[in-house]
């Protein structure tokens, strides 16, 4: 399965890696991958990264598989992780699945049983421990699986796999359609604009005033598609000479939004002056002399050859 290209890692596992990476872990990570889905293990990576590594990996991940077994909550790490899956949860919409691995819901929500007497080893603040309370809470209660419900580990494996299979389906259609939407209702506005600021005059000045509304509106879709792009991939406000701009946070050299992306922006910029001045002359019972625009095509152009760079991908 391909992934975004912006997103390092279709699926991140949190796990305790003394009662699971041998074993469920190690069966589940194996599935995925046969099936082409780019999974992060924090164990993978050089150990002195690990820490800093398995947060940033959350963020440009889909999925987030939280695996919780008898002794994760003695670890600081994975209850770290569970905090910052949930939050790129509620602040990006990730997917989120809780696994219980032989341990009872009611133990994690309460900390109470083996998982409890594990979590009743940590020394930390009480702030500290109760927002990783709250994340338990918030995370024992979102669909998930169990082993209680399938105690065959290979079918409840598989069948994990088969869900987050679905689930970044799902997704990367839902993507497929908005793109292709935004673009073909940049094209209806942009190419009837072009028609409509040609064939204008001043004795026809409803196509002027026609065709600076649509330029316009496009113009707004073309900033609101990027915005929401820049949201998704998380993109960072840098200061950066010679042009301050937006920049990934995993790639620091990359500034955000390709070539074509920044083209059809600014083509659609210029056809929202050009035929603003086009308008004010025609209201001014004026001819224009701005005669022809070539900045539709230029636009569309840029729109067209994002999409299809971003489907070979």
């Amino acid at each position: 399965m391909k992934s975004n290209p912006k997103m390092k890692h279709d699926v991140f596992i949190s796990f305790r890696s003394k009662d699971t990476r041998d074993n469920f872990v190690s069966h589940l990570c194996g599935c995925l991958r046969r099936k082409r889905i780019k999974t992060f293990l924090y164990d993978e990576v050089p150990i002195e990264e690990r820490y800093k590594e398995s947060l940033k990996a959350i963020q440009v991940s889909r999925v987030s598989v939280i695996v919780f077994s008898e002794n994760f909550g003695d670890s600081k790490w994975c209850l770290d992780e569970v905090v910052a899956i949930l939050k790129c949860k509620e602040v990006f919409g990730q997917i989120v699945i809780p696994v219980l691995y032989h341990v009872d819901p009611l133990d994690i929500e309460n900390q109470t049983g083996s998982f409890g007497d594990a979590f009743a080893k940590r020394r930390d603040k009480a702030e500290q421990l109760q927002e990783w309370k709250d994340g338990f809470a918030k995370a024992i209660n979102l669909p998930g699986w169990s082993t209680a419900h399938l105690r065959d580990e290979e079918i409840l494996v598989n069948e994990i796999a088969r869900d987050i299979e679905r689930k970044l389906l799902r997704a990367s259609r839902t993507k497929v359609i908005i793109e292709w939407s935004l673009v073909i209702t940049n094209l209806m506005l942009e190419i009837p604009s072009s028609v409509f600021d040609q064939i204008s005059s001043t004795h026809k000045p409803f196509y002027a005033l026609a065709a600076m509304s649509m330029s316009l509106l496009s113009c707004l879709l073309c900033v609101v598609d990027l915005f929401h792009k820049g949201r998704v991939e998380r993109v960072l406000w840098k200061w950066t000479w010679p042009i301050p701009w937006f920049h990934y946070p995993t790639q620091r050299s990359n500034r955000f939004g390709s070539f074509p992306e920044m083209v059809g922006l600014l083509c659609a910029l210029c056809q929202t002056i050009l035929t603003t001045i086009n308008y004010s002359f025609i209201i001014h019972r004026a001819d224009t002399p701005i005669k022809f625009s070539v900045w539709p095509i230029m636009f569309a152009l840029g729109l067209l050859c994002t999409l299809f760079i971003k489907r070979s991908n």
